[in-house]
């Protein structure tokens, strides 16, 4: 999403597990901050991330994330980084068990919120730019009305891998494209990007995403406009499309922010 280095701006998503208790997750958060803050002591140059995605019927998806280098001889673009990640989700899909709730096709409303810690590294080989990550996800899911059959509801905790990959193509062009996989939730975040970096240094080009896990797929075609600089260190971006999912297809609008730090 950003120029230069692989750093993206992102990134979507049995019996119930026990949920753990509002201090639980404020402890974690907070542990978090401090190593960001730690982090940011001990290493030149962090990346804060921000942004949001709005849906028709109130479906939405919001992050707050920093990447920074770890402390030795790395920075962004190369060597090893951390990566802190928060957001919160609102979805829905839709199950055929008539029995449970009297009718057919029921549609499931999801809320996440969901924590994630990871350590990576980033690195060029000759005009390739690649980073790689392995950490932990922590998510929070609640379905409105309960659907027994999902095993992603409740608290809990799975591996999470990323893959990041840019490429200069031509002229002005480039290729920007992410991989994410959940372990154990079977959920994936696919992007691809084509920019092209226009007179005014501004990037515009088309971008599709496929994200899903053990309980819906979807599927987004759009367009994103970013390179926009407010100031030196912030970089702001928009992007709009349609979002393809069985009986809840409609638009989708965003916007994305990055301050260097």
């Amino acid at each position: 999403m950003t120029p230069g280095p692989v750093v993206s701006m992102v990134t979507a998503t049995g019996c119930p597990a026990r949920r753990p208790g509002p201090g639980w997750v404020g402890r974690l958060f907070c542990g978090l901050l401090a190593c960001l803050v730690a982090g940011g002591a001990l290493a030149d140059g962090r990346l804060l991330l921000a942004g949001t995605e709005l849906r028709p019927e109130g479906e939405r998806y919001a992050y707050l994330g920093a990447i920074m280098p770890l402390p030795g001889d790395n920075r962004l673009g190369k060597g090893w980084v951390q990566r802190y990640w928060v957001d919160a989700v609102r979805y829905s899909y839709e199950v055929s068990n008539p029995g449970l709730y009297g009718v057919d096709r029921q549609r499931i409303r999801g809320s996440v919120t969901g924590l994630e810690a990871a350590v990576g590294y980033m690195f060029q080989a000759g005009d390739l730019g690649v980073a790689g990550y392995a950490g932990v996800r922590h998510a929070d899911t609640t379905l409105s009305p309960d659907d027994p059959g999902s095993r992603i509801r409740g608290a809990k905790l799975w591996p999470k891998f990323q893959l990041e990959v840019n490429k200069p193509l031509a002229s002005r062009w480039r290729s920007e494209n992410i991989a994410s996989y959940v372990v154990g939730l079977d959920g994936y975040w696919l992007r691809s990007r084509l920019m092209h970096t226009t007179n005014v240094g501004h990037d515009a080009g088309p971008e599709v995403i496929l994200v899903g896990d053990r309980d819906f797929r979807a599927l987004k075609l759009g367009m994103t406009y970013g390179g926009l600089r407010p100031t030196p260190d912030l970089s702001v971006s928009f992007r709009g499309g349609i979002h393809l999912q069985e009986r809840a297809t409609g638009p989708y609008v965003g916007v994305d922010l990055g301050l260097s730090f």
